[in-house]
């Protein structure tokens, strides 16, 4: 059992019952270790808070060499990352060398995206001047989904901690390893101690995580049920900030196809890829009736047989793997 969680800048084991994780290609476990308790979940918030107000004064250049630095650790180690993704989810490794990529991508995107949209602003108006400035929230949560266990959390965790917010992060449990390697890499370039803190553990772990004195926002990423929880957990409560990106039911529109075949592609990318495990995944296709419409629904039909399934490690490599549990 390893320890399962990184508080204050130090690892150790959680105080709830054990869990682990599992490649869902091979049922070989991949990660074990113990929850999160109230005790340790309590402990993680009040670390945040404690190392909070010397990050934020850090000031930007500060915070955004560390943040390079942890790009330039998922650049050196990204087959590493994309290996372990793969096994956690059982995505195949050609699909998780895409998200392993699209980690390192956002800590230019998201320094990019702070220079232009902070600052100050002074604007003269009829009645004096009006001034605009931005300052960091505080503490925030950051809950991670398991269908892109890096991607996902890291595009929360890079702008909260770049705009000098501390974090408690709480990965999925069906991929805390994941979870724990981001929060090692971010250790090794150089981030203070408490600034991000590890909690592991189910929907237990959450809850004591939402209830805590010192939270000051939850960014979340997940399935619509457990969005609306939190979105109604917290109504009313105008000072804890929300970003809740939740499961979708997308409709799939062909109309006047001219290649009825190139639409099925489309369609059937759309649908499967990640074993139809994204919220951007088509849910339902919409077609004229009469033959246009016959056509792309028996090319896609035709496609279907096609797919190819497989471990994430199999030669030739598959187009999906399975479901990531049973």
């Amino acid at each position: 059992m390893t320890a399962s969680l990184h508080i204050n800048g130090a690892w150790r084991e959680g105080r709830a019952g054990v869990f682990r994780s599992i490649d869902p290609s091979s049922a070989e476990t991949v990660w074990e270790g113990a929850a999160a308790d109230a005790g340790d979940v309590r402990a993680a918030f009040a670390a945040a808070r404690a190392a909070f107000t010397d990050w934020a004064l850090a000031g930007f250049d500060a915070r955004r060499a560390i943040a390079e630095r942890f790009g330039d650790l998922l650049k050196q180690r990204s087959e590493a990352i994309a290996e372990l993704i793969a096994r956690e989810t059982g995505k195949p490794l050609w699909e998780a060398r895409t998200e392993a990529g699209a980690m390192a991508g956002k800590i230019a995107v998201s320094v990019k995206a702070y220079t232009e949209r902070t600052g100050s602003t002074r604007t003269q108006t009829d009645f004096g001047e009006q001034t605009l400035e931005h300052k960091p929230l505080g503490v925030m949560f950051v809950l991670g989904p398991y269908n892109f266990p890096g991607h996902l959390p890291n595009g929360h965790i890079v702008p909260a901690l770049l705009a000098g917010n501390a974090i408690v992060f709480k990965p999925s449990e069906l991929t805390p390893a994941i979870g724990a390697l981001m929060a090692a890499l971010w250790t090794e370039a150089g981030l203070p101690a408490g600034v991000l803190n590890l909690i592991q553990g189910g929907r237990e772990t959450g809850a004591a995580a939402l209830d805590d004195r010192d939270l000051d926002g939850v960014l979340f990423t997940g399935s619509w049920s457990t969005g609306s929880f939190i979105h109604k957990h917290f109504a009313g409560r105008t000072g804890i900030q929300l970003a809740l990106e939740m499961g979708g039911n997308n409709p799939l529109v062909v109309w006047d196809a001219a290649d009825a075949g190139a639409a099925a592609r489309v369609a059937v990318l759309s649908a499967y890829i990640t074993a139809g495990q994204r919220c951007s995944c088509a849910r339902r296709l919409i077609v004229p009736q009469g033959r246009a419409g016959d056509a792309v629904v028996e090319a896609i039909a035709a496609l279907i047989p096609r797919l190819t399934q497989g471990a994430w490690n199999a030669d030739p490599q598959p187009f999906m793997g399975p479901l990531v549990s049973a």
